[in-house]
């Protein structure tokens, strides 16, 4: 049995008022909205979002179409306003922890339990957020984003109770909601929310683990960007298939994923469409293929460059650097990459966070065979981080200012490892040394 905040899905229609007796109009009017937002949540469960339809609700919720339209404009005004509803009780139930009385630590570490507690008591609702939404556009990930940005605010306020903490760079605390918000994703995704719970010690030491930084994390010297020579590296006019990945991206950047068509890949790629099937099954063959070529190429710059250092901080340091070199050398991948693959589903979301882990892993692998204790937790929440604060960069359009913050993705790296001090000290560093 399916459950959702409204009630039990496969109970909705013995809901349904006898004809002639719905008594008062609005009371019922109320009834029958919670009925089909709780539909929503049922065929977001069964099917998705995309392929759900109107009438997949209305047979679910025993709701007429002429009642479902006085109620709502279309599918997505009906997801969204399930969306809100289930967002709101998220934050009610983190804002009454953060309101008690006692120590700021404590209530923050409480305000975390909450949220794992709402997940873990509604799947289906929280993937509703955080999965389904990434199918339904701007739109409808619209009230996620809100949320995102209060828990950043959230944790500004949290943290401003915490001596150590009073002063932290915007940027880290975002990447500290997101390396939570990554390990939550992914145990939705795959349907272990139920490993949460046990997990939100190791979350909130991982968090904890981030002090303010002693000295402003910026990069020093000026930052001196180089003009491309071509638009594409010289190999990639000699393949088809590089070409075509390439105008893929460029497609994408410039319309959006679900609004790209193969006249378009073609266009940007100047090929023929009979070219992009000799070559591709279709879009979703193109994106796979796509996303599986520029993390290719990006592992090929930093991994090599990292392992030319002297010692494990500075290849981290140097790692990061050439992770925002070739993100804002690449645009078009970067905007792939970083926005609009949440657009593109699941599995293109899980390709691009593998490829995350491999660098992130690799960059952090000689002090854990070295015998210093980390996990696999700790990678992937500093992906998530990384990740949280690339995305706000490329959605607001610096992508070229991208290597400013390699000092940022180093210190999420290396201050769980060797401390708030060491990591700043090195992650404001410059060469080899």
């Amino acid at each position: 049995m399916l459950t959702t905040p409204w009630g039990d899905a496969d109970a909705l229609r013995e809901r349904r008022l006898p004809p002639g007796r719905s008594g008062d109009r609005e009371a019922a009017r109320r009834e029958q909205r919670e009925r089909l937002l709780a539909a929503m949540v049922a065929s977001c469960a069964q099917r998705g979002y995309k392929a759900s339809s109107v009438e997949d609700l209305l047979r679910i919720a025993g709701v007429s179409r002429a009642t479902f339209y006085e109620l709502f404009a279309d599918k997505l005004d009906c997801f969204r306003a399930a969306e809100n509803e289930i967002v709101a009780g998220a934050i009610a139930a983190i804002a009454e922890e953060l309101g008690r009385e006692g120590d700021p630590v404590a209530r923050s570490r409480a305000a975390l339990a909450a949220f794992v507690r709402v997940v873990v008591a509604q799947p289906a609702a929280a993937r509703l957020c955080l999965i389904e939404s990434y199918a339904t556009g701007e739109a409808g990930m619209e009230p996620v984003r809100r949320a995102f940005e209060w828990a950043v605010l959230l944790a500004r306020d949290a943290a401003e109770q915490m001596p150590e903490r009073a002063d932290m760079p915007r940027e880290l605390l975002r990447g500290i909601v997101a390396g939570i918000y990554q390990v939550v994703y992914a145990r939705l995704l795959d349907q272990r929310e139920s490993e949460l719970p046990k997990l939100v010690p190791q979350l909130w030491d991982w968090a904890m683990s981030f002090t303010a930084p002693p000295r402003p994390l910026r990069r020093p010297g000026r930052l001196i960007v180089a003009r491309p020579i071509s638009p594409a590296p010289p190999f990639a006019a000699y393949s088809p298939q590089q070409r075509i990945i390439r105008g893929f991206a460029a497609a994408v950047a410039e319309k959006g994923y679900p609004a790209t068509t193969i006249a378009d890949i073609a266009g940007a790629a100047s090929i023929s469409q009979t070219t992009f099937y000799e070559h591709f099954d279709g879009k979703e063959d193109a994106l796979a293929a796509t996303l599986d070529s520029s993390g290719a190429q990006l592992l090929a710059a930093v991994l090599p460059a990292a392992r030319r250092a002297d010692d494990w901080r500075t290849a981290a340091r140097i790692g990061f650097e050439e992770v925002c070199g070739f993100l804002a050398a690449e645009p078009a991948f970067t905007a792939l990459r970083m926005v609009e693959v949440y657009a593109a589903g699941p599995n293109a979301i899980a390709s691009r966070d593998a490829t995350g882990r491999e660098i992130v892993s690799g960059l952090v692998h000689p002090p854990v065979a070295g015998g210093r204790e980390t996990s696999a937790l700790v990678v992937e929440a500093t992906v998530g981080a990384i990740l949280g604060v690339l995305y706000e960069a490329v959605h607001e359009g610096k992508i070229a200012d991208l290597p400013r913050l390699s000092p940022v993705l180093t210190y999420f790296a290396l201050a769980p490892l060797i401390g708030a001090e060491e990591a700043c000290e090195v992650a404001t560093g410059r060469g080899r040394a």
